[in-house]
């Protein structure tokens, strides 16, 4: 361990010690632990084998096991060890920097995506000169300066750095407390805009304050309905609680409101099917029973998984005590890596990790 980081543990262990002492020093602490992490990240993707499935395409189960170990998405996971390997392997001045407690975590993020375009000769100077900037200067500062100064050093970069950008367009749905989500969008600057203006333009004819008239104007254009028309919903009803599928779990109360003159299916459990292929009232079933992907953690709506065999066909017969929706990425995981996986009575999955680590997940988690 760095003597300063000794020098800040001290600190913040120091009786009386003035309160904006302890603040920084703690700062470095978290700082060093990340540079750790990040360390280790790297050294337990590095000692991964590679997994190929029959097509020869990579399966990862680094994502997997991180994302288990700490109880994060498994999307977030991988952008961590992206990170690791970069900041380990390439720029190991951003790695000091953060071990010494001259950078935190983001701004070593904000170094390592800003100047990502750059040729290794170009890039390398660079990152130096910005762990000085940065270290004086806010992350918003920063990025503002990576910007001009990766504009003046390659041109070219800029545009490269565009163009993967616009690759990486994509509009998402987040959960949020109290019955309500989050929509939001990553898109070009001027299709944003343009965006933009439509709900103004749309939202100057409704009535009420300007944010929840730009709310209104927002689903009127996206669904095609009417202001204020009731959206259709799919509301599940489980032992667990009213969910709203894709969304999860609903206040009884606001499920009844949804629910006023819907129509109801009665979703059962049915016979096993006779071949590989579940029929479409198994599936139905399986998709309603499990709501979600049921790897430890994932929360992609049952609608957009695969239906697995837990013991594979056709060892393993097509009905519910042996069929589960997994996202294509745990799916893949599950089949072409070491994670092993067992459906117990309750329909309980008991997901072993390579390391050994056990997990369990049920029919009730949210």
């Amino acid at each position: 361990m760095d003597e300063s980081v000794t020098a800040a543990v001290e600190t913040m262990l120091l009786p009386g010690a003035d309160p904006m002492a302890v603040v920084a020093a703690s700062e470095h602490v978290i700082a060093w632990a990340h540079a750790r992490q990040l360390e280790a990240l790297n050294e337990a993707a590095r000692e991964q084998p590679e997994y190929l499935d029959p097509t020869g395409a990579l399966v990862d189960p680094a994502p997997a096991e991180v994302a288990t170990t700490l109880s994060w998405s498994t999307g977030a996971a991988a952008r961590r060890l992206d990170l690791a390997a970069e900041v380990c392997s390439e720029l190991p001045e951003l790695l000091d920097a953060l071990q010494t407690g001259r950078l935190d975590l983001p701004k070593v993020q904000e170094i390592a995506l800003g100047t990502c375009e750059l040729d290794p000769a170009d890039r390398v100077p660079l990152v130096s000169e910005a762990v000085t900037y940065a270290g004086r200067h806010t992350r918003a500062q920063l990025r503002a300066w990576l910007t001009r100064r990766v504009a003046a050093i390659d041109p070219e970069a800029v545009q490269r750095r565009r163009k993967t950008a616009e690759r990486k367009r994509r509009v998402w749905l987040d959960p949020e407390r109290d019955g309500m989500a989050t929509i939001g969008a990553y898109l070009t600057a001027e299709e944003a805009q343009a965006c933009w203006n439509a709900l103004v333009a749309v939202a100057a004819n409704i009535e009420g304050g300007q944010d929840a008239a730009r709310a209104d104007a927002f689903v009127a254009l996206v669904t095609g309905l009417d202001v204020g028309q009731p959206v259709p919903v799919q509301v599940l009803v489980t032992p667990a609680g009213p969910e709203l599928v894709g969304h999860g779990p609903l206040s009884p109360s606001h499920a009844a409101e949804l629910c006023g003159g819907a129509e109801r299916i009665d979703v059962t459990p049915v016979p096993e099917s006779p071949g590989y292929r579940p029929a479409p009232g198994l599936a139905r079933w399986v998709r309603t029973r499990d709501r979600h992907c049921r790897f430890p953690g994932c929360r992609r709506p049952a609608v957009h998984c695969d239906l697995d065999h837990v013991i594979p066909y056709p060892a393993g017969s097509t009905h519910d005590g042996n069929l589960a929706t997994l996202c294509r990425y745990h799916h893949r995981l599950k089949t072409h890596t070491p994670w092993r996986v067992r459906m117990l009575p309750d329909a309980s999955l008991e997901w072993i990790s390579p390391r050994g680590k056990v997990l369990r997940t049920s029919l009730e988690d949210p």
